[in-house]
């Protein structure tokens, strides 16, 4: 008798877990990722801001969400988008201190919706903002790569 492969067989070793468990949904990283993104929108938006108090209250908001000093990131330029177009999309966690967040910001001018991820970590009890991740690059990584090329120069 010929072992023979069936495409349902085929289909359930493929569907087998990893080796390393994925948790799927985290609520407190992700309601804290739901509620950073949500202020950060309004910052943006908020046309009662001159664009320099603007780019200040998101480097602000942004230095309360991380440990790590961050640099001028925003130019304070207003934010055209709706401000409530926050769109959470899940959540994966291989360890249960360290999450990945993804969503989706609504961006009228734009054919889809901008999707990023967000990478946190639990540091003394709260949720802390590692890394984003933007269009497949996450910015850390892409930020050591910048600092490594200029080491070399």
């Amino acid at each position: 008798m010929a072992y023979r492969f069936s495409p349902w067989r085929v289909l359930m070793e493929c569907a087998t877990s990893s080796p390393g468990a994925v948790v799927a949904g985290h609520p407190g990283a992700e309601a804290f990722v739901t509620d950073a993104v949500r202020e950060l929108l309004r910052i943006v938006g908020d046309a009662t801001l001159t664009t320099s108090r603007r780019a200040a209250a998101f480097a602000s908001a942004v230095g309360r969400l991380t440990d790590a000093p961050i640099a001028r990131a925003y130019d304070g330029r207003l934010w055209p988008g709706p401000v409530d177009g926050m769109t959470l999309l899940g959540s994966t966690s291989r360890r249960p201190d360290e999450v990945i967040v993804m969503i989706s910001i609504r961006d009228d001018r734009a054919f889809a919706p901008i999707q990023m991820s967000w990478r946190v970590a639990r540091s003394a009890g709260e949720w802390r903002l590692i890394d984003v991740e933007c269009c497949g690059v996450w910015l850390s990584g892409e930020r050591r790569s910048t600092l490594a090329g200029r080491r070399r120069e």
